[in-house]
Protein backbone atom coordinates (compact mmCIF):
# COMPACT_ATOMS: atom_id res chain seq x y z
CA UNK A 1 0.00 0.00 0.00
CA UNK A 2 0.92 3.27 -0.92
CA UNK A 3 1.80 6.50 1.66
CA UNK A 4 -1.21 8.29 -0.62
CA UNK A 5 -3.35 5.35 0.32
CA UNK A 6 -2.74 5.08 3.63
CA UNK A 7 -3.61 8.73 3.38
CA UNK A 8 -6.48 8.67 1.60
CA UNK A 9 -8.10 5.66 4.29
CA UNK A 10 -7.21 8.33 6.91
CA UNK A 11 -8.78 11.44 5.42
CA UNK A 12 -11.98 8.58 4.54
CA UNK A 13 -12.04 8.26 8.43
CA UNK A 14 -11.39 4.30 7.52
CA UNK A 15 -10.70 2.08 11.16
CA UNK A 16 -8.45 0.06 8.15
CA UNK A 17 -5.92 3.21 8.06
CA UNK A 18 -4.95 2.18 11.24
CA UNK A 19 -4.43 -1.68 10.60
CA UNK A 20 -2.49 -0.56 7.20
CA UNK A 21 -0.34 1.73 8.83
CA UNK A 22 1.11 -0.48 11.35
CA UNK A 23 1.10 -3.23 8.57
CA UNK A 24 3.17 -1.17 6.05
CA UNK A 25 5.16 0.89 8.91
CA UNK A 26 5.32 -1.04 12.19
CA UNK A 27 8.23 -2.61 11.97
CA UNK A 28 10.13 0.72 11.08
CA UNK A 29 8.21 2.72 14.60
CA UNK A 30 9.04 -0.46 16.41
CA UNK A 31 12.85 0.04 15.49
CA UNK A 32 12.58 3.82 16.72
CA UNK A 33 10.83 3.28 19.62
CA UNK A 34 13.20 0.45 20.75
CA UNK A 35 16.64 2.59 19.89
CA UNK A 36 14.55 5.49 22.39
CA UNK A 37 13.49 2.90 24.80
CA UNK A 38 15.31 0.12 25.21
CA UNK A 39 12.48 -1.76 26.23
CA UNK A 40 9.55 -4.37 24.38
CA UNK A 41 6.70 -3.44 26.81
CA UNK A 42 7.67 0.36 26.33
CA UNK A 43 8.18 0.32 23.11
CA UNK A 44 4.76 -1.66 22.69
CA UNK A 45 3.08 1.65 24.71
CA UNK A 46 4.52 3.85 22.81
CA UNK A 47 3.20 2.67 19.45
CA UNK A 48 0.04 2.23 21.13
CA UNK A 49 -0.13 5.98 21.70
CA UNK A 50 1.71 6.36 18.07
CA UNK A 51 -1.12 5.28 16.25
CA UNK A 52 -3.96 6.64 18.22
CA UNK A 53 -1.84 10.42 17.52
CA UNK A 54 -1.55 9.74 14.03
CA UNK A 55 -5.58 9.16 13.34
CA UNK A 56 -5.98 11.93 15.44
CA UNK A 57 -3.51 14.14 13.59
CA UNK A 58 -5.10 12.68 10.01
CA UNK A 59 -6.99 15.16 8.99
CA UNK A 60 -6.06 17.72 9.31
CA UNK A 61 -2.45 17.36 8.33
CA UNK A 62 -1.60 15.35 5.37
CA UNK A 63 2.32 15.00 5.44
CA UNK A 64 4.22 15.01 2.33
CA UNK A 65 6.49 12.35 3.28
CA UNK A 66 4.30 9.94 5.52
CA UNK A 67 7.62 7.75 6.60
CA UNK A 68 9.38 10.12 8.20
CA UNK A 69 6.59 12.24 9.60
CA UNK A 70 5.70 9.13 10.92
CA UNK A 71 9.26 8.31 12.29
CA UNK A 72 9.17 12.39 13.95
CA UNK A 73 5.55 10.84 15.90
CA UNK A 74 7.07 7.68 16.54
CA UNK A 75 10.35 9.56 18.37
CA UNK A 76 9.18 12.31 20.10
CA UNK A 77 6.33 10.00 21.72
CA UNK A 78 9.00 7.59 22.58
CA UNK A 79 10.97 10.73 23.84
CA UNK A 80 8.19 11.80 26.04
CA UNK A 81 7.50 8.27 27.37
CA UNK A 82 10.74 7.77 28.48
CA UNK A 83 10.74 11.04 30.15
CA UNK A 84 7.80 10.57 31.91
CA UNK A 85 10.06 7.25 33.40
CA UNK A 86 11.83 9.10 33.86
CA UNK A 87 14.87 6.63 32.85
CA UNK A 88 17.35 6.86 29.93
CA UNK A 89 18.37 4.19 26.94
CA UNK A 90 21.09 2.60 27.97
CA UNK A 91 22.98 3.54 24.32
CA UNK A 92 22.00 7.36 25.22
CA UNK A 93 24.25 9.86 26.15
CA UNK A 94 24.52 13.38 27.05
CA UNK A 95 25.34 14.64 23.02
CA UNK A 96 22.63 12.59 21.98
CA UNK A 97 20.03 13.86 24.42
CA UNK A 98 21.07 17.50 23.39
CA UNK A 99 20.29 16.69 19.76
CA UNK A 100 16.69 15.28 20.85
CA UNK A 101 13.31 17.92 20.19
CA UNK A 102 10.27 17.94 22.66
CA UNK A 103 7.51 19.55 20.20
CA UNK A 104 5.35 19.39 22.38
CA UNK A 105 5.89 23.08 23.56
CA UNK A 106 2.35 25.14 21.74
CA UNK A 107 2.25 26.63 18.16
CA UNK A 108 5.50 28.67 18.92
CA UNK A 109 7.65 25.97 19.61
CA UNK A 110 6.21 23.44 16.72
CA UNK A 111 7.01 26.70 14.48
CA UNK A 112 10.55 27.11 16.13
CA UNK A 113 11.20 23.19 15.81
CA UNK A 114 9.80 22.91 12.42
CA UNK A 115 12.83 26.02 11.48
CA UNK A 116 15.33 24.45 13.22
CA UNK A 117 14.83 20.86 11.34
CA UNK A 118 14.85 22.72 8.18
CA UNK A 119 18.24 23.98 8.89
CA UNK A 120 20.04 20.86 10.21
CA UNK A 121 18.39 19.34 6.97
CA UNK A 122 20.28 22.12 4.84
CA UNK A 123 23.04 21.62 6.95
CA UNK A 124 23.40 17.68 6.72
CA UNK A 125 22.48 18.00 3.37
CA UNK A 126 26.36 19.79 2.91
CA UNK A 127 27.61 17.34 4.63
CA UNK A 128 30.18 14.28 3.02
CA UNK A 129 27.34 10.87 2.49
CA UNK A 130 29.16 9.44 4.98
CA UNK A 131 29.47 11.74 7.39
CA UNK A 132 26.08 13.02 6.95
CA UNK A 133 24.29 8.38 7.52
CA UNK A 134 26.74 8.04 10.85
CA UNK A 135 25.00 11.51 12.27
CA UNK A 136 21.66 10.32 11.61
CA UNK A 137 22.33 6.77 12.61
CA UNK A 138 23.46 8.11 15.76
CA UNK A 139 21.37 11.05 16.42
CA UNK A 140 18.09 10.04 14.77
CA UNK A 141 18.35 6.32 15.30
CA UNK A 142 20.06 6.23 18.17
CA UNK A 143 22.94 3.85 17.16
CA UNK A 144 25.69 3.77 19.65
CA UNK A 145 29.15 4.91 18.57
CA UNK A 146 30.34 1.47 18.05
CA UNK A 147 26.96 0.97 16.28
CA UNK A 148 27.49 3.36 14.26
CA UNK A 149 31.56 2.74 13.90
CA UNK A 150 30.66 -0.64 12.71
CA UNK A 151 28.40 0.54 9.86
CA UNK A 152 30.57 3.03 8.64
CA UNK A 153 33.42 0.55 8.41
CA UNK A 154 35.24 3.54 10.48
CA UNK A 155 37.09 2.74 14.00
CA UNK A 156 35.26 4.28 17.59
CA UNK A 157 37.96 6.98 17.61
CA UNK A 158 37.47 8.29 14.17
CA UNK A 159 33.45 7.95 14.53
CA UNK A 160 33.95 9.87 17.42
CA UNK A 161 35.86 12.28 16.21
CA UNK A 162 33.36 12.94 13.35
CA UNK A 163 30.65 13.17 15.28
CA UNK A 164 32.66 15.91 17.31
CA UNK A 165 33.73 17.86 14.18
CA UNK A 166 29.91 17.59 12.60
CA UNK A 167 28.40 18.99 16.69
CA UNK A 168 30.71 21.82 15.98
CA UNK A 169 30.29 22.32 12.69
CA UNK A 170 26.27 22.55 13.31
CA UNK A 171 26.70 24.87 15.99
CA UNK A 172 28.32 27.44 14.24
CA UNK A 173 26.04 27.11 11.32
CA UNK A 174 23.16 27.57 13.83
CA UNK A 175 25.23 30.40 15.19
CA UNK A 176 25.93 31.87 11.76
CA UNK A 177 21.98 31.82 11.25
CA UNK A 178 21.01 33.04 14.02
CA UNK A 179 19.34 30.35 16.02
CA UNK A 180 22.18 29.28 18.22
CA UNK A 181 22.67 31.19 21.65
CA UNK A 182 25.08 30.42 23.87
Amino acid sequence: MTDQELLDLYFARSEEAVAATRMVYGPYCRAIALRVLGSEEDAEECLSDVWLRVWNAIPPERPDHFKGWLGVVTRNQALTLRRSKARRPQQADEAALELALDLSGGPEREAEARELGRMISEFLAAQPEKNRNVFLRRYWYGDTVEEAARWAGWSVSRTKSALFRMRNKLRDYLKKEDFYHE
